[in-house]
């Protein structure tokens, strides 16, 4: 702070012309390093769509079989850092096994948000992605009454980059917080294949 203060010979009208430009020069060094940080910052997102596999798990595997999946997913980005978000709505249909006497096929859909991180690479990209949400499962029966639950999912997954496009496969799994008078918790795992543009 003495460096700064005008010695006791300064006229204030010298001192003040000193202080502005300590600010023009803070102003102009701030700018510099700034500007490498909003050009590298900018907000990047792609739209995904996929589908593929379902397959139950733990005591779902029971009365359930491999069924299908369809997912429309948002991301979103910053460009040169590896850690993004990403939206998802989902739709799984796991079919009914025909050995069990009674049961149907349950849907599930639901609609999550998971972080990802995404680990260095050109034009392939391995990430690992987790996150949580609201899932709606209903079995397909008569009368069967529709549940809303709280969920969780972590998996991982790669991308192949093709110009504007990028193809990805993962795997997640799906976690389903149920009470016990409801069926339980419940798993499945889909396994996906989709395109991001």
């Amino acid at each position: 702070m003495a460096a700064i203060l005008p010695p006791p010979t300064t006229r204030p009208h010298d001192f003040i012309l000193t202080m502005k430009k300590l600010a023009l020069l803070s102003a102009i060094f701030c700018a510099q390093i700034a500007t490498p940080i909003v050009a590298h910052g900018q907000k990047s997102y792609a739209l995904g769509l996929g589908g593929g596999a379902a397959i139950p798990v733990g005591k779902l595997s029971d009365n359930q079989k491999t069924g299908y999946n369809a997912m429309v997913a948002l991301a979103i980005g910053v460009s040169d850092l590896p850690v993004g978000v990403r939206f998802d709505a989902i739709y799984t249909n796991l079919s009914h096994d025909k050995a069990t006497i009674t049961g149907a096929d349950l849907r599930v859909s639901g609609v999550l948000a998971n972080f990802v991180i995404a680990f260095p690479g050109t034009n392939a990209k391995a990430y690992i992605l987790a996150g949580g949400g609201l899932y709606h499962s209903k079995a397909d029966l008569a009368g069967a009454k529709s549940q809303n639950n709280v969920g969780f999912n972590g998996g991982a997954g790669a991308t192949f980059g093709f110009g504007p496009f990028a193809t990805f496969i993962e795997s997640r799994y799906h976690t389903v917080s149920r009470s016990e008078a409801k069926g339980g918790v419940y798993q499945f795992v889909p396994i996906t294949l989709g395109l991001m543009f």
